[in-house]
């Protein structure tokens, strides 16, 4: 009996420290998947090194090369579902000139 509370002890600790580590996106898996949602608009993307995802989601920046424009430093979101959406950029030029159309950059289905 008293091996199976010691057991139980053990899987509860082990089940609290797996559920208490961040969990920490790679940047260059991240721009893998954006590029390859957006063939037509991405030329390359440079991501953040390490994204920790906490249970709000997280957000990163990434450096976009663009098939048309010029390069911009973009802001993401992921969302708790996985979702991934273009919240903000900035350009060193012009950073009050928000994106053209061709210049957003959109993966909110997280299984693509």
């Amino acid at each position: 009996m008293l091996a199976i509370i010691g057991f139980i002890v053990i899987v509860a600790a082990a089940a609290t420290y797996a559920a208490l580590r961040p969990t920490v996106a790679h940047g260059d898996v991240l721009a893998a998947d954006l590029v390859k949602a957006n063939k037509g608009v991405l030329s390359s993307l440079q991501c953040d090194p390490e994204v920790p995802i906490g249970l709000d989601g997280a957000s990163f920046w990434c450096d976009a090369v663009f098939v048309k424009g010029p390069p911009r430093r973009l802001h993401f979101s992921i969302a708790r579902t996985g979702a991934i959406k273009q919240i903000g950029t900035e350009h060193a030029a012009h950073p009050e000139a928000g994106p053209s159309p061709e210049q957003t950059i959109d993966k909110t289905d997280p299984w693509q």
